[in-house]
């Protein structure tokens, strides 16, 4: 773009484009202690509790705690994450690594150069199929 040619008008229009994209606020850089607040804030273990309730669910004979709950579905991410770029590393980025135990699923996914987390998922199973037929 040539500045030169622009008139006043356009001038004007053009720096309040630049003056709003300035002070807009730039979005959080989701790095991967980003991601495990943002789930660990947001995931409803109350509800995984009276799912474990209703269904007389224990871990180890015993009834897990709230706290129980998030300590297990923290260690479960921060190990899919560990395992994804670590042990797991020689897998195809597109797949995500699975860490599992006591009815969570903690997903990790990268990049395509397996240098950086991209995405976690985190999800209580009671119950699941799946079936494929190999090609």
């Amino acid at each position: 773009m040539n500045l030169q040619n622009l008139d006043r008008d356009k001038l004007l229009t053009l720096q309040q484009l630049i003056n709003k994209a300035l002070e807009e606020p730039q979005p959080p850089v989701k790095d991967l202690e980003y991601m495990i607040k943002d789930i660990m804030d947001e995931f409803d273990f109350y509800q995984v509790e009276r799912a474990m309730d209703a269904l007389n669910w224990k871990w180890l004979g015993q009834t897990p705690s709230i706290e129980d709950l998030r300590e297990e579905a923290e260690r479960l991410l921060r190990g899919a994450a560990e395992s994804r770029l670590g042990h797991y590393r020689a897998t195809h980025h597109d797949v995500a690594i699975i860490n599992a135990c006591g009815g969570f699923e903690a997903k990790a996914f990268c990049n395509e150069d397996k240098t950086k987390i991209t995405g976690l998922d985190l999800a209580f199973v009671v119950t699941s199929w799946d079936s494929s037929i190999e090609e």
